[in-house]
C-alpha cells in the first residue's frame, strides 16, 4: 500500500533506518505501527529449528504487518531487512485516524488486502508443487512480477534481489537442491547467471 510521506508524515509518521539483516519486528509481539518501506527490501519470515519459511518479499512503496496492526493481535513472522532499508512508521491509533478521514484510501486499503491474500495463496501453492525446479522458477516467476523492473531489471533481465537461501526459504526446500537446481535450469536455457546473480528475461 503506497501512501504518499507527505500524507504520513502529515499524521505523525517517523523515519526508521535499519542495516541489513536487521530485525524490524519479531514473530509474535505486539503490534503498535503500520510500516512502508521508502527504499529497501523486508522479507517476513517465520524461524524454525530446520529450515525458515518466507511469507513474502516487501519493496519501496509497499507496506507490511497490516493485519496484526489493524487486527490488534501479535505478529504472525518476524520482519527483517534484506538490504539496509529505511520506512516510515505511523503509530496504530494515527493510521486509523488517516483512515477514517480518507475514504478513498480506506477503500485502497480493503482491496489491498485482498490482493495480499491472492498473493499468500500463489506463494502456498509455491510449496504445494512436485518438482523442485517448477518451485524455484514460481518464486523467481512472482518476485519478478511484484518487483518494479527500473529498480531490479537490466539488458531485458529480471535480476534476482536475494539469496538462494532465500528463494529455498520461499520454496519449502533446502539450500543445496535450490543451487544444484539453478545450475540445471541455467543449462536448460530457462535463466541465465552472471556473477553468481540470477538472471530471468523479462
Amino acid at each position: 500500500m503506497d501512501i504518499s510521506s507527505e500524507l504520513l508524515c502529515g499524521y505523525g509518521a517517523v523515519v526508521k533506518e535499519f542495516r541489513r539483516h536487521d530485525e524490524i519486528f519479531r514473530e509474535g509481539r505486539v503490534a503498535f505501527y503500520y510500516f512502508q518501506i521508502e527504499s529497501g527490501l523486508v522479507k517476513m519470515v517465520n524461524r524454525g529449528e530446520e529450515h525458515d519459511f518466507i511469507q513474502g518479499i516487501f519493496t519501496e512503496g509497499d507496506s507490511f504487518g497490516e493485519p496484526a496492526m489493524i487486527g490488534e493481535f501479535p505478529y504472525p513472522a518476524s520482519a527483517i531487512t534484506i538490504v539496509d532499508t529505511r520506512l516510515l512508521a505511523l503509530p496504530r491509533k494515527h493510521f486509523v485516524e488517516l483512515l477514517r478521514d480518507h475514504f478513498d484510501l480506506h477503500l485502497r486499503f480493503s482491496i489491498h488486502m485482498c490482493q495480499r491474500v491472492l498473493i499468500k495463496t500463489e506463494a502456498l501453492k509455491i510449496i504445494n508443487m512436485g518438482q523442485p525446479e517448477e518451485r524455484i522458477m514460481a518464486v523467481i516467476e512472482l518476485l519478478k512480477s511484484k518487483l518494479p523492473r527500473e529498480k531490479y531489471g537490466c539488458d531485458g533481465h529480471f535480476v534476482v534481489p536475494v539469496t538462494r537461501q532465500e528463494i529455498a526459504d520461499m520454496a519449502g526446500l533446502r539450500v543445496e537442491t535450490v543451487i544444484r537446481k539453478v545450475s540445471v535450469l541455467e543449462e536448460q536455457g530457462k535463466l541465465r547467471i552472471c556473477d553468481r546473480k540470477i538472471l530471468l528475461k523479462y
